[in-house]
C-alpha cells in the first residue's frame, strides 16, 4: 500500500490540534489531523469554556488578550459560531491578597486588557446578591466570557477542511515514526502516513505519545468536576463568572437559570486518572462542598437545586503551565499539551505558535519560548509573579 503523505501531521482533535491544523491550512501547508475518537472527545469537549484574562505572567495575560479578540468575534475571525456569551468575570480575593491582586491588575492594564480594581462595596454594587463579609476585593472583566468546547473545535476543524486539511476521526496514532535522526511519519489504525513535521497536541495522552519516542514529558492526567446548581426563580437571570479565591472555588452562568462551580485549587493535580477509565459523573462528596461554597458566597442559593454535572481531564505540569515547543534532539517533533485546565481560551494563539514553530514563519506576536520542554531539566519552571491560586 502507498503510504500516504502530508507536510504536517496534527495528534490530536481537541481545540489545539483544530485550531493547529486550521493555522496551517491556512498558510497552504497539507495538514492531516488525527483523532481516535471523535472531535472535542478529550478535556476539550467537558471544558467550563472560560474565556478569561485574568493571569500574573505578562506572556500568558497577553495570549488571553489576543485570544479574547478572536472569540469575541469569532465568524468575522475564523468562520463559525462558538457559543460565545459575554458573562464579564470577577475575581474576588481576601484583604490579605488585595497587594497581589491591585499588581496583578496592573499588568493587565498595561498588557491593555479592560479590568478594574473593585472594593468590597463596589462588587456589592455590581452583585447584590453576594455576601462580602470577607472579601478584601475585586478584579472585574467587563469582557470576558464563555465559548461551548465542542462547537468551537467542530468550527475550528471544518474551516481546517475548506482550506484543504483532513481530518480522520476514529484512527489511533500507535506509534510516531523516526528515520535518521528525524521525525517521519505516523503509524495509525488507517495505515501508515508520512510527513517530516509531527505535531503532539493529544493532551491527556499527549505523555504516552511523547515517551514513545524518548521524551519523559512530566504531564499526567487529572480529573476535573463540575457541579451543576439550579438557580431558584427569585434569583438573578444570569451571573458574571466568579473566581472566589478566598474559597477556591468558581461559579460560571449557564443558560436555563443553570450555574455550574469547581474548584480552583492545586489539589486537582492529585486526581490522578487513566485518561481511557475514570469515572465521568460527579461525586456527591463534591457536589456536597461545592453547593456549601456557592451558599456562603451567594446565601439566595440555599434553595438551590442539585443537576446533574459532569468530571472531565485536566492535563497538569509541575508549573501548571504548556509544554510548547520543538523537542531538542528530534528534528519535526512539536509538543503541545499540559495546559493543565488553561488550554481552551489559549486554543486561538497556541494554534498560531504551533503553525510557528512548525513552518518557521512567524506571525504570532507572542514567543512560546516560556514553555519549552527544557525548562523542567534546567529548573526555571514558569511562575506567576504574584500568584494565589492556580488561576494566577
Amino acid at each position: 500500500m502507498t503510504k500516504q503523505t502530508a507536510d504536517v501531521i496534527v495528534i490530536g482533535g481537541g481545540i489545539t490540534g483544530t485550531s493547529a491544523a486550521y493555522q496551517l491550512a491556512l498558510r497552504g501547508c497539507r495538514v492531516t489531523l488525527f483523532e481516535k475518537r471523535y472531535l472535542a472527545a478529550g478535556g476539550t469537549g467537558r471544558t467550563v469554556g472560560l474565556i478569561r484574562q485574568h493571569y500574573s505572567n505578562e506572556i500568558t495575560a497577553r495570549m488571553a488578550l489576543r485570544a479574547l479578540h478572536v472569540w469575541q468575534d469569532f465568524d468575522q475571525a475564523v468562520g463559525g459560531d462558538v457559543g460565545w456569551i459575554q458573562t464579564g468575570a470577577l475575581f474576588i480575593v481576601g484583604p490579605h491578597d488585595l497587594a497581589g491582586l491591585k499588581t496583578n491588575i496592573a499588568l493587565q492594564k498595561q498588557v491593555g486588557i479592560n479590568v478594574e480594581f473593585l472594593d468590597a462595596q463596589a462588587v456589592h454594587a455590581l452583585a447584590t446578591y453576594l455576601n462580602i463579609d470577607d472579601i478584601g476585593g475585586a478584579a472585574y472583566e467587563p469582557d470576558s466570557g464563555c465559548a461551548d468546547g465542542a462547537t468551537a473545535t467542530n468550527a475550528y476543524a471544518n474551516r481546517a477542511k475548506a482550506l484543504g486539511a483532513t481530518i480522520l476521526q476514529d484512527t489511533k496514532v500507535t506509534a510516531v515514526c523516526l528515520e535518521a535522526g528525524r521525525i517521519s511519519g505516523v503509524e495509525t489504525t488507517q495505515g501508515d502516513f508520512s510527513a517530516p513535521v509531527v505535531i503532539n497536541a493529544a493532551g491527556p495522552w499527549g505523555a504516552h505519545l511523547a515517551l514513545g519516542v524518548g521524551y519523559d514529558t512530566p504531564v499526567e492526567a487529572s480529573r476535573h468536576q463540575v457541579a451543576v446548581f439550579q438557580r431558584p426563580e427569585g434569583l438573578v437571570h444570569t451571573h458574571p463568572f466568579i473566581g472566589d479565591f478566598i474559597q477556591g472555588f468558581y461559579l460560571r452562568p449557564e443558560t436555563g437559570r443553570l450555574t455550574l462551580s469547581g474548584s480552583l485549587e492545586a489539589s486537582e493535580a492529585t486526581n490522578k486518572v487513566d485518561p481511557d477509565n475514570y469515572v465521568e459523573t460527579v461525586d456527591m462528596d463534591f457536589n456536597i462542598d461545592m453547593a456549601e461554597h456557592t451558599e456562603h458566597r451567594v446565601p439566595a442559593m440555599c434553595d438551590a437545586q442539585i443537576r446533574k454535572g459532569w468530571a472531565g481531564l485536566y492535563d497538569v505540569t509541575p508549573d501548571w503551565h504548556p509544554i510548547i515547543g520543538r523537542m531538542p534532539g528530534l528534528e519535526g517533533f512539536i509538543c503541545a499539551y499540559g495546559w493543565s485546565g488553561s488550554g481552551f481560551k489559549m486554543g486561538p494563539v497556541t494554534g498560531e505558535m504551533i503553525a510557528d514553530l512548525a513552518t518557521g514563519e512567524q506571525r504570532c506576536p507572542i514567543d512560546p519560548h516560556l514553555f519549552r520542554f527544557e525548562r523542567f531539566a534546567e529548573g526555571d519552571l514558569v511562575t506567576g509573579q504574584y500568584s494565589y491560586s492556580i488561576m494566577g
